[in-house]
């Protein structure tokens, strides 16, 4: 064989090769669409994180509460203007819980539509 066609063949493999090992990307993983820091929110508290996250089906909003003896965590998963679930993590001092919320508890969805309007509405339109 000659060089050109040893080089061809070299250049040919090596391209099938880098196509086949190079990563996909997903466009499944979570994406920050907006924060805001220290968002005026119940419960009080001394420093605050509101996060909107659009996954693949739904959003969430992350509400991350310092507290003096620990902090909360919040999530708020919705899709359009519907709650799908809301839970809470307290990670202090004094004790460590999960609550999980109701949905379509009337003061739930207040404390959700209060959160919403941190966010820009063209970020929320894109959790429909």
């Amino acid at each position: 064989m000659n060089a050109k066609t040893i080089f061809f063949i070299i250049l040919i493999a090596s391209s099938i090769t880098a196509c086949s090992t190079t990563p996909t990307t997903s466009n499944n993983s979570p994406t920050v669409l907006e924060q805001h820091k220290n968002i005026s929110a119940e419960p009080s508290t001394k420093h605050n994180l509101a996060r909107l996250i659009k996954q693949t089906d739904n959003c969430v909003i992350e509400f991350t509460g310092n507290f003096e003896t620990g902090k909360a965590i919040e999530h708020w998963i919705f899709k359009g203007d519907q709650l799908i679930s809301a839970f809470s993590n307290i990670d202090a001092e004094v004790e460590n819980k999960q609550t999980v919320f109701d949905p379509n508890d009337a003061e739930k969805v207040k404390n959700f539509e209060l959160l919403k309007k941190n966010f820009k509405a063209t970020n929320l339109e894109k959790c429909l």
